[in-house]
């Protein structure tokens, strides 16, 4: 399994969680991170898209540029999804959990898990991570 060297940012922690729990439970479950995206890249879709990335997302960003671990795919910024007719216009689509979308909301920064019948809000990536993300990995083990 490659994983990235991990960044000295406000994701660190949750970080070196997520990959010490991926080293336990790699015979078990696939786990693909990416190559880290560079500085030049989140600007570069910044710019393009004129559509600021919530701080937190770009702290892993700077570890992985996407990945696909357990159940749950966090796109490159290259498939980030900016609109979408069936989804509020707010929303930028940052990948998929279960049975549901990962997003961001362009206007407040938060974390968007949204499905059709439920949509839950977390404060930054960083919360996400922790209510969801390593929890779901903690209960695997």
């Amino acid at each position: 399994m490659y994983i990235p060297k991990i960044p000295n940012n406000s994701l660190t922690e949750e970080i070196k969680e997520i990959v010490e729990l991926s080293k336990k439970l790699e015979k078990e479950y696939d786990f693909e991170y990416n190559p880290p995206a560079t500085e030049e890249e989140i600007i570069s879709w910044e710019n393009e898209h004129k559509i600021k990335i919530p701080e937190s997302l770009k702290d892993w960003l700077r570890f992985s540029n996407g990945y696909n671990i357990l159940f749950e795919r966090l796109s490159n910024l290259d498939n980030y999804i900016i609109e979408h007719k069936d989804f509020p216009k707010d929303l930028i689509i940052i990948g998929f959990t279960h049975d549901d979308s990962l997003c961001f909301s362009e206007s407040t920064h938060e974390i968007v898990r949204y499905d059709y019948n439920e949509t839950r809000r977390y404060t930054d990536f960083k919360a996400f991570l922790n209510e969801t993300f390593i929890r779901s990995l903690r209960k695997s083990i």
